[in-house]
């Protein structure tokens, strides 16, 4: 039919169009591309936690180097019981230091992403000034969702991040640590 254009539905906005719309400078995809990368390299798995088939072997290694210098010591002594208390006491100090620490075992960080709901926002801890524009955005753009990124080591949450999603598009609104906003969305003054 000649005249199907003119009544054709029109097409909807994609999600930059309509951010665009609303005068909303989203953080770049750039922006959190380099974070997420920084914060990864930033808390990396500790030397202990990639060549963990090799520490037992060093603990055993140094009490056994503890026990053959302090045998030798005695040795050279001729009878003083002087080096079996310092080899006591060098195992004492080596304890320590595994109790106090000091050979870490930290796993490495991943990052995991999980859709939320717009009324859980606050209860996540999302700063403020973000989640007022989530809920708005959401709100707003029909047929969007709420993606929060979160850095994890073990099990603490590092370094989180929010993202507005719709048919594979994404727009970062905001990347935050703790109580510290480093990126958010914004509005042009």
């Amino acid at each position: 039919m000649p005249f199907d254009a003119l009544v054709a539905p029109p097409q909807p906005l994609s999600l930059f169009d309509e951010i665009a719309d609303r005068e909303i400078a989203p953080v770049s995809l750039e922006v959190l591309a380099a974070h997420k990368q920084a914060q990864l390299e930033r808390f990396a798995p500790s030397f202990w936690y990639r060549h963990q088939p090799i520490l037992p072997a060093a603990l055993l290694g140094s009490v056994a180097c503890m026990a053959v210098s302090g045998g030798v010591t005695q040795r050279m002594a001729l009878g003083s019981g002087v080096s079996g208390w310092l080899t006591l006491a060098w195992m004492c100090v080596i304890a320590m230091l595994v109790g106090a620490g000091v050979f870490r075992v930290r796993a490495g960080s991943h990052w995991e992403e999980r859709w939320v709901p717009a009324e859980w926002l606050r209860g996540l801890g999302v700063p403020e000034q973000i989640a007022v524009l989530a809920r708005e955005l959401s709100r707003q753009v029909p047929g969007t969702a709420l993606v929060l990124g979160e850095l994890k080591q073990e099990h603490v949450v590092l370094d989180p991040y929010l993202l507005l999603e719709r048919d594979g598009e994404q727009v970062c609104l905001g990347i935050w640590d703790g109580g510290e906003v480093i990126a958010c969305a914004s509005r042009p003054q």
